[in-house]
C-alpha cells in the first residue's frame, strides 16, 4: 500500500516532512537569534560612539577649564593680589628700593610660572589616564564583537550539521522499521 516499484513513498514523504520541519524549527531559531544579535551589536556601537564622546570630550579638550584646574588658578590669583598689596604697602612704609620690589616681582611671577608648569602636568597625566580608559573600553568592546562573530560563525555551521544530519536520519527512519527507507524493498 502506497508503494511503487518497491518503494515506501508514504514514509519517505513522512520522513522528509519531519526532516523540513526540524530544518524550519532551526531556522526560525537563527531567525531570533540574529534579532537578538542585531540588538547586542546595536548596544555594541552605541557603547563604541559613545566612549568615543567621552574620550574627545576629556582627552582633546583645555585641562586649563576643568573645575579644579579654574578654581587652582582663582587661588593663586586671589593669592598674589593679596601678596602684591602687602608688598606695595610695605614698600611705601619701609621706603623699599625699586630694586626690592623688581625682586618681589619676579619671585610672583617665578610662582606663576611655576604653577602653570605644574598645571600643565597635572592636565598630561590627566589625558595619559583617560586614553588608558579608552584604550580599554574600545577592546573590551571590540572583544564583544568579535565574540559576537564568533559566536554567528559557530551558531551557523552548528545550525547546517544539525539540520543535515536530521534530515539524513528522517529519510533512514522512514523506510520501515529503520532498515533503510530510501533501499528498495523485496516482494
Amino acid at each position: 500500500m502506497g508503494s511503487m516499484a518497491g518503494w515506501d513513498y508514504q514514509s519517505i514523504i513522512a520522513g522528509a516532512g519531519q526532516g523540513t520541519v526540524g530544518i524550519l524549527t532551526g531556522l526560525y531559531g537563527a531567525y531570533k537569534a540574529k534579532k537578538e544579535k542585531k540588538k547586542i551589536e546595536d548596544l555594541l556601537n552605541q557603547q563604541k560612539a559613545d566612549n568615543q564622546a567621552w574620550y574627545n570630550a576629556n582627552a582633546l579638550g583645555d585641562y586649563t577649564q576643568r573645575a579644579d584646574a579654574q578654581n587652582l588658578l582663582r587661588n593663586l590669583r586671589e593669592n598674589l593680589d593679596r601678596q602684591n598689596k602687602i608688598t606695595a604697602n610695605t614698600a611705601v612704609v619701609t621706603g623699599a628700593t625699586p630694586e626690592q620690589q623688581a625682586v618681589q616681582k619676579e619671585q610672583a611671577n617665578k610662582v606663576i610660572a611655576d604653577t602653570y608648569a605644574n598645571l600643565g602636568a597635572m592636565g598630561q597625566q590627566y589625558k595619559d589616564k583617560v586614553t588608558d580608559q579608552y584604550l580599554n573600553r574600545k577592546y573590551a568592546i571590540e572583544n564583544g564583537q568579535m565574540g559576537m562573530m564568533n559566536d554567528s560563525l559557530n551558531n551557523y555551521s552548528t545550525l547546517f550539521n544539525n539540520s543535515m544530519t536530521q534530515l539524513a536520519d528522517s529519510f533512514k527512519t522512514s523506510g520501515g522499521g529503520g532498515k533503510g527507507g530510501l533501499e528498495e524493498k523485496s516482494l
